[in-house]
């Protein structure tokens, strides 16, 4: 039977940067928009480390990010950060970072995290005024999640990707329909439709 423990227990949330991270070095780089709505990255930025040392939101090669203000979380914005070209990086402040401990995988956290339900229950607890809502750092440590062994972890992980990948290529295929049916009502009307 798996069992089930709080985010907190086995992911540590928003770790700080190491105090020795000084110098000039470029870093990764990820502004809001570089996150999709799809869990991808979709840009990535280099900048400086004293550039963006202090302002921005630290992670790792490995992290999760989770928007936290709204609409961006109940959107989606979310991401594993296993694809950054640098081992380091910085971004917006409006990111929660979720780094998973040595029970879980960080690809298994994203799913978790960028699941329809997680978004619904994170919606329920924000805090702020209106168009200024966030979900609190304390809603990811206390959430509650199945933890099963690694291996069960990994098959998750490859059941969830591929019922991603198969998302990702419906969407483009409607889009392109969209399309062809725009210009097509389009030509018909201009009488070039025969």
């Amino acid at each position: 039977m798996t069992e089930t423990v709080a985010l907190g227990d086995v992911c540590e949330i928003n770790p700080r940067a190491p105090r020795e991270l000084n110098g000039d070095e470029p870093v990764s780089f990820l502004p809001m928009a570089a996150v999709s709505e799809e869990g991808r990255i979709e840009f990535e930025q280099s900048r400086s480390l004293s550039e963006v040392r202090k302002g921005y939101t630290y992670f790792e090669r490995g992290d999760v990010l989770v928007a936290k203000i709204t609409p961006c979380f109940e959107n989606g914005k979310a991401t594993t950060t296993a694809s950054l070209k640098r081992p380091i990086g910085f971004g917006s402040t409006e990111f929660h970072v979720i780094r998973a401990g040595s029970k879980i995988l960080p690809e298994y956290v994203f799913h978790l995290l960028w699941s329809k339900p997680f978004r619904i229950e994170g919606e329920k607890n924000m805090t702020g005024s209106a168009g200024q809502k966030r979900v609190p750092a304390d809603f990811f440590r206390q959430y509650r999640i199945p933890l099963p062994p690694i291996t069960a972890q990994e098959r998750y992980i490859r059941l969830m990707s591929c019922i991603q990948a198969q998302m990702m290529r419906h969407r483009r295929a409607v889009e392109c329909l969209a399309e062809l049916y725009q210009n097509s009502q389009y030509q018909a009307l201009q009488g070039d439709f025969h």
